[in-house]
């Protein structure tokens, strides 16, 4: 998971506050105050950044990118030139005096190595064809050989100029969603075929569009409905959603078809086949505090789009889903999250919730339903 560092500025005039998911431990940190006047430095997994719409006006966000910095790694330097030039200069200076030495001298590159033999001839014939004809003088018999060590300009070395080591940036990873699939929604809560699909949001009803690869455009034709989680969404042959999101728990039953048997009196007796009905009746149980949301509300989703643009109220959900509110979650109009809030249309000015069944519980969600 890539990281960022942000620092954040409270530039308003009231206490706002923020959520993210920690870089160091992958721990959220849910509700963090921001003081008026404030800035604060956090380290973030990316896309874990959230803030509720009322506040984010009041906030300036600098990213001051990837965390831990990468640093290009230098390649080690070497001298200007990869071809060492030797410099023969004999050592052999034509004077009359020449210092015997007993201790043979090291020579660090023999390949052009110029010899002088002790003869009455004083020749010196270097390898290449170089001769010096010093004055006769007698070589001492102690020394066998006078050989000259060769000047070398410099330490022959390789330089090369440092190339920078490229960091690639990395791709935002899609998020894998299992599913099961049908031509309806009834199919692809209850029988619908197994298989995955792949969205840019971590939290299956935020997603907008699906692919069928981690990577690259939509291939296939995704025309039908699909279930993650007992939430069901439509979607059309490029898999773009539509319609938004509903609990499979809310869905109408279909009612099979009544099944006549005829007794040998042919008095047709009618078996109904009863409809079980399932009965959602969930009991949330808030244990790690509550979400504040800004929500608009309505008896349309229009009107809770409009509602939110004049006079939002301040509404609370529960954590056990993220930041949303998402699907199947409860909202309040308490922060003791006792009282739940009226059946009807909320908005946060771009997706639209729907809360029926008397409990606070959202049961269809359309992130472009404004």
């Amino acid at each position: 998971m890539a990281c960022s560092k942000y620092t954040l500025t409270n530039t308003g005039s009231t206490i706002v506050n923020f959520n993210y998911r920690r870089c160091d431990d992958s721990m959220w940190e849910y509700q963090v105050e921001l003081q008026q006047n404030q800035t604060k430095n956090i380290w973030l997994i990316d896309g874990t950044y959230s803030i509720a719409p009322s506040f984010s006006s009041s906030v300036v966000l600098v990213n001051d990118g990837v965390f831990p910095p990468v640093f290009p790694t230098p390649t080690p330097t070497s001298s200007p030139t990869n071809t060492p030039t030797v410099t023969t200069t004999p050592s052999v200076t034509p004077t009359n005096t020449v210092t015997p030495t007993n201790t043979s001298t090291p020579t660090n590159t023999p390949t052009n190595t110029a010899s002088v033999t002790p003869t009455n001839t004083a020749s010196v014939t270097p390898t290449n064809t170089a001769s010096v004809t010093p004055t006769n003088t007698p070589t001492p018999t102690n020394t066998a050989s006078v050989t000259p060590t060769p000047t070398n300009t410099g330490t022959p070395a390789t330089t090369s100029t440092p190339t920078p080591t490229v960091t690639n940036t990395p791709t935002h990873a899609r998020f894998t969603f299992a599913i099961t699939s049908g031509a309806t929604s009834n199919v692809a809560c209850d029988t619908g075929a197994a298989g995955t699909i792949y969205g840019d949001k971590s939290i299956f009803d935020e997603n907008t569009l699906f692919y069928n690869s981690l990577t690259g455009p939509v291939t296939i034709n995704m025309t039908g409905y699909y279930a993650n989680s007992g939430s069901v969404v439509q979607l059309t042959s490029g898999g773009t959603e539509t319609g938004g999101y509903t609990l499979c728990s809310v869905l109408p039953t279909l009612t099979p078809t009544p099944t006549v048997t005829q007794t040998p009196t042919n008095t047709p007796t009618v078996t109904q086949t009863p409809t079980n009905t399932a009965t959602s009746t969930p009991t949330p149980t808030p244990t790690f505090g509550y979400y504040t949301y800004s929500l608009g509300t309505g008896v349309t989703a229009n009107d809770a789009c409009i509602d939110f643009s004049g006079a939002p109220n301040t509404i609370y959900g529960t954590v056990a889903g993220g930041v949303g509110p998402n699907t199947g979650e409860f909202l309040y109009v308490n922060t003791a999250l006792t009282t739940p809030v009226a059946n009807g249309y909320y908005s946060n000015g771009t997706a639209t919730y729907e809360v029926t069944g008397g409990l606070g519980q959202i049961t269809t969600t359309d992130p472009n339903g404004c």
